[in-house]
């Protein structure tokens, strides 16, 4: 009785923005986000996507010549993922899984370039985070989150584009995506 005289507060639809403030395998600068779109069905996941990009630069040796060669990789990496939010009486909860491939416009991509010849690489990743957020007004909520993503390990000079002998320079770009965002409920 005292459950159908209250009325509930419960948001219509939510969207989450996150910017992401590191990628454990980067070795500098990172441009990265994670976007999703929250309801309150139970036991529906909610969606979402997550992107990161970082460049690698390094110089490497060719064996054949003993020329040094300049190296600089791009990576990007996306997702699409499902998550649930888990209400607690102060914090909110927020845990997902997410994939990336390329029949789904996603994945991971290495474009290598090698005096001015570039290479592409293509593999698929799977994802894993949460979310740990501080809700406010029950509109919004503030949230610092943790992406990890994997997947196998890139020869990123293996390509018959390059002139000469490289010698294989493998890269394990697997990480965890370091984000803070907001949330807001309609």
């Amino acid at each position: 009785m005292i459950s159908l005289s209250c009325s509930a507060n419960a948001q219509f639809i939510g969207i989450n923005v996150d910017y992401g403030i590191g990628y454990s395998a980067a070795p500098g600068k990172v441009d990265g986000y994670s976007v999703g779109i929250s309801h309150p069905a139970p036991f529906i996941p909610n969606i979402g996507y997550s992107y990161v990009s970082f460049i690698d630069k390094e110089s490497i040796t060719n064996p054949s010549d003993n020329s040094s060669v300049s190296l600089e990789t791009t990576t990007t990496i996306k997702t699409i993922n499902l998550f649930y939010n888990i209400p607690f009486p102060v914090v909110t909860i927020t845990v997902g899984f997410g994939y990336g491939a390329d029949n789904l416009y996603t994945g991971v991509e290495t474009i290598t370039t090698i005096d001015q010849v570039e290479s592409n690489l293509e593999t698929s990743v799977s994802e894993a985070f949460f979310h740990i957020g501080l809700p406010f007004w029950n509109t919004i909520e503030f949230h610092l989150g943790y992406h990890f993503m994997s997947f196998s390990s890139i020869d990123i000079t293996k390509s018959d584009k390059f002139q000469g002998k490289y010698p294989t320079v493998k890269k394990s770009y697997s990480g965890g995506m370091t984000t803070i965002g907001v949330q807001v409920a309609f």
